[in-house]
């Protein structure tokens, strides 16, 4: 079974306030055999600044969006290890799969084709 691993966490500039921000990040996770990492990509936010964007926006999507009243990184990588406990899989696809339930993994949505699937695509376009 893959075992995912978060290696580092990478914040896209620091809270003004402690208490009202929103601020990207990634996560790096891959295993612990395995050298590389994949991106996660999440944001953390304060109810203060989550009520100030539904003001205007009136709706927020709330997937890879961790909710803090304040600034504490130490809370996101615990709640991350969390999720990361329960997406042990067989396969590393299957893995960020997973964790894509929760954060949103730099491959979404990318699907590659066998050398076979793409001679047979070129092929049925001539």
């Amino acid at each position: 079974m893959i075992v995912p691993v978060l290696k580092r966490i990478l914040l896209r500039g620091e809270p003004e306030k402690y208490d009202d921000f929103v601020l990207p990040a990634s996560a790096d996770i891959g295993s612990d055999n395995v050298e590389g990492v994949d991106y996660f990509y999440f944001r953390i936010m304060t109810p203060k600044k989550l009520l100030s964007i539904l003001e205007q926006d009136k709706v927020v999507d709330g997937r890879a969006t961790f909710i803090v009243n304040e600034f504490d990184l130490s809370l996101v990588e615990i709640e991350i290890n969390k999720i990361l406990q329960d997406c042990i899989r067989p396969t590393w696809d299957e893995v960020a799969k997973a964790i894509n339930r929760h954060l949103n993994w730099e491959y979404d949505h990318i699907q590659y084709e066998t050398l076979e699937e793409a001679k047979e695509r070129l092929n049925k376009d001539k």
